[in-house]
Parts: C-alpha cells; sequence; structure tokens
C-alpha cells in the first residue's frame, strides 16, 4: 500500500525559509532565540534599505545610472522587508488558513489518488526549487562578485589593483575602505541581501503551494460532477449488486426515492465542498494581497532599472549580473502569474463539468441545484493583489507595459 502524502510535504521549503529568518508558520508565538533572530533580521534589512536610498537620493542628479542601479537593490530589499513584516503581523491569519487549508486536505490513500495529489506535489516542488535555485544564485552572485573579482584580479593574477568593494553600494558615512569595518559591513550586506531573498521567496512559494492545492480541489470537484451517474432515472441496473436491490425494493416508487435521496445528498455535499473552497480562496487574498500588490508596484520599478541599466556602456561581467537579476524579477512575477491564472481556469471548469454532467434524466430539483453550481463557478477564484489588481497571465503584460514606460522616462531624462 503506497505510502499516503502529508500536508506539511507541500510547505517543507517554505517552511525552512522562513525558519531561517525566525518566523515559523504553525506557532503563533516563536521562542526567545526566535524572535531575537527575526527582529536582528528585520533591523539589519531596514539599516541598507535606509542606506541604499540616502545614497540614492545624494547622487541621482549626478550619476542617474548608478541611482537606478541603487534603487533596483533598495526596491528588491523593500519588497522582501515588507514580506516579512506583513507575513509576521499576520502569521495568526496565515496559520489559521493553513489550519483550514490542512483540515480539508485528503489523509485515505485512495483519496490522494483520485485527486493526483503525488502529481501536484512533484510539480508545485519541482517548480518551488527551481523558483529557489534561481533566486539564492542571484543572492550568492551578487554577494561574492566584489571578493572573488578582487581575488580574482588583484591577488591570483596581479593584472590590475581593485579596491575593496561591497556587495551593494549603499551610504556610509566614514571610510571604511582601509578599516577593520570593511569586513563587518561585507558580512552585514550579504545576511541583509539573504534575508530580503528569503522574505520574498518563503512568502511566494506558501502561495504557490496554497494555490496548487486549491487547483486539486477546483479539479476533483469537476472531476466528481463530470463523473457522476444520476441514479434518478436509471430504470435498469448496469451490475448484479444493483439488480438484487431492485428486487429487494418493496416497489417503484421507493426505487426512485433512494436514488432521489442518493442524487441530492451527492448533490448537497459536493456543493458545501465547493462552497468552502471558494472561501478559503476569498481567505488566501486576504492573506496574500497586500505583499502581492508591493511585489508588482516595486518589481515594475526594479524591471525599469535593470532594464535601464543594461542598455548602458558596461563590463561583460557586471551585464552578466544584471542579466540574472532581470530573470529572476522576471521568473518571480510569471510565477505568481502563472497560479492565479492555473486558479482561474481551475475554478471556471467546474461550470464545464456541470454542463457535461449526465443530467437530463435526473430529477428537476437536481438539475435546478446543478445551475446554482454552474451560476456559481461563472465568477471564477480570483488571485487578487488587493482589490486593484487580479492576477493572471495578462498581469505579466501589464507589468512589462507599465516597466517599459518608466524605462522609456528614464531613458529620456538621461539623454536630457
Amino acid at each position: 500500500m503506497p505510502d499516503t502524502i502529508r500536508f506539511e510535504s507541500f510547505l517543507r521549503l517554505p517552511n525552512f525559509l522562513y525558519r531561517s529568518v525566525g518566523i515559523d508558520l504553525w506557532g503563533t508565538h516563536g521562542g526567545l532565540l526566535q524572535q531575537a533572530l527575526f527582529y536582528l533580521c528585520i533591523i539589519n534589512v531596514n539599516i541598507w534599505l535606509i542606506s541604499e536610498v540616502i545614497l540614492a537620493l545624494m547622487i541621482f542628479g549626478k550619476n542617474i545610472v548608478q541611482a537606478t542601479m541603487t534603487l533596483s537593490y533598495a526596491g528588491f530589499v523593500l519588497v522582501g522587508f515588507i514580506k516579512l513584516y506583513y507575513m509576521w503581523r499576520k502569521k495568526q491569519e496565515l496559520t489559521r488558513f493553513l489550519i483550514q487549508m490542512d483540515a480539508i486536505f485528503p489523509r485515505k490513500a485512495s483519496q490522494q489518488q483520485s485527486m493526483d495529489v503525488s502529481r501536484h506535489l512533484r510539480q508545485s516542488s519541482i517548480v518551488m526549487s527551481i523558483f529557489s535555485l534561481i533566486v539564492m544564485m542571484l543572492i550568492c552572485t551578487y554577494n561574492l562578485y566584489p571578493w572573488l573579482h578582487r581575488e580574482l584580479y588583484d591577488c591570483w593574477l596581479h593584472m590590475r589593483s581593485i579596491e575593496k568593494s561591497l556587495p551593494y553600494e549603499s551610504y556610509i558615512p566614514w571610510n571604511w575602505h582601509d578599516h577593520w569595518s570593511y569586513y563587518l559591513l561585507y558580512v552585514s550586506q550579504s545576511f541583509a541581501a539573504y534575508h530580503a531573498a528569503a522574505g520574498q521567496i518563503a512568502s511566494d512559494l506558501v502561495l504557490c503551494a496554497m494555490a496548487t492545492q486549491m487547483v486539486m480541489h477546483y479539479e476533483y470537484v469537476a472531476l466528481k460532477i463530470e463523473q457522476y451517474q444520476p441514479k434518478w432515472g436509471t430504470s435498469c441496473c448496469v451490475n448484479r449488486q444493483q439488480q438484487v436491490k431492485l428486487v429487494q425494493a418493496s416497489s417503484q416508487w421507493e426505487m426512485k426515492r433512494a436514488a432521489y435521496i442518493e442524487d441530492m445528498r451527492f448533490l448537497g455535499d459536493l456543493i458545501a465542498y465547493h462552497s468552502n473552497i471558494l472561501s478559503l480562496s476569498n481567505f488566501m487574498n486576504e492573506v496574500f494581497g497586500v505583499p502581492l500588490l508591493v511585489n508588482f508596484m516595486a518589481s515594475s520599478f526594479v524591471i525599469c532599472f535593470i532594464g535601464f541599466q543594461m542598455t548602458m556602456d558596461t563590463e561583460p561581467d557586471y551585464k552578466v549580473k544584471l542579466l540574472l537579476f532581470f530573470f529572476s524579477s522576471l521568473t518571480q512575477i510569471y510565477l505568481i502569474c502563472h497560479y492565479g491564472q492555473l486558479l482561474l481556469d481551475a475554478s471556471i471548469n467546474v461550470a464545464q463539468a456541470v454542463f457535461n454532467n449526465d443530467w437530463t434524466n435526473a430529477h428537476t430539483h437536481y438539475q435546478q441545484m446543478l445551475v446554482l453550481v454552474a451560476a456559481r463557478a461563472q465568477k471564477p477564484a480570483i488571485l487578487k493583489a488587493t482589490s486593484f489588481v487580479h492576477v493572471s497571465r495578462g498581469t505579466m503584460n501589464d507589468i512589462m507595459q507599465i516597466s517599459y514606460k518608466f524605462f522609456t522616462l528614464i531613458r529620456t531624462m538621461y539623454s536630457n
């Protein structure tokens, strides 16, 4: 007998990332060490966020190229900080949402097989692992680049002398180049970058994992409706067991009544199940709506600034860094939009399943209730970044258009 899959299996990677920054997905309050880790992460991230914004404001009129790159770093850190802080504030709501999702998760092997849980888990794990790897490659590249660049050209090859530099341009009110504080600043910046990235990745991965399960439940509802054969109107039996029941029935009326009760019980349970999933879809939007909106807004500016940097005449290795940053930002946006589209399609397919159901010979009450299910499914479950943005693959196109408009504006300012 195959082993059953646990609900927590969908959340292993985001739970690990959250724990690395001091947040527990399942607990309302962490231990003292966990809380201390969270506050240290928040303070460290905020220090470098403020430092980057100050530097960008100081040099914007003098060096717009460097200013836009600094704002790109600041935008990335800002999104990470907001997601970390918001999910910490919303931890009780998040935990309650996860508990409710866990309550409807199939436990039996037969249920998991009919809902194809293993396929959804496999696909979700692959997508989350690839996305996490891309972002962590980005962070490692930026964190290690100044040190490797100096070690390679200055210490190993002795080709040219390269000054000490930090991974990210920031305002520091003292000369740190030949000071012991350089190493402390380097480590602090590297950790801040990791914490910002972990905050972003963990929030997105929890959203993707829960959207995957939502899609799984909607597909199950559609499958059950499409495959169900109403008993009312089935005058002949298709197997020996039904023949025995028919012989034992005292009258045709009793058989019809039993069929009617069975049909209505099936539809009633399915409607309640469908209604619960719709409620959980709205609950998911309440938990993740604000971080999604901030993510989309900040990503528009970050993509714009990175694109502007890529059009400048820079060194090839620097262009590789920019390309990785650009690809990582696009991947993050597309991942969210993709799962938003999957959720929309799966929820609206319930209406198509109602049409495919063999309802023509069913009782009138059964048909009327099916109409209500179809009408309810016409308004699909939509992933929302608050009430302003409905997330689907079309949202990706909108974000790219906004980014391009800002890009042309900055190019015009630079040309003038």
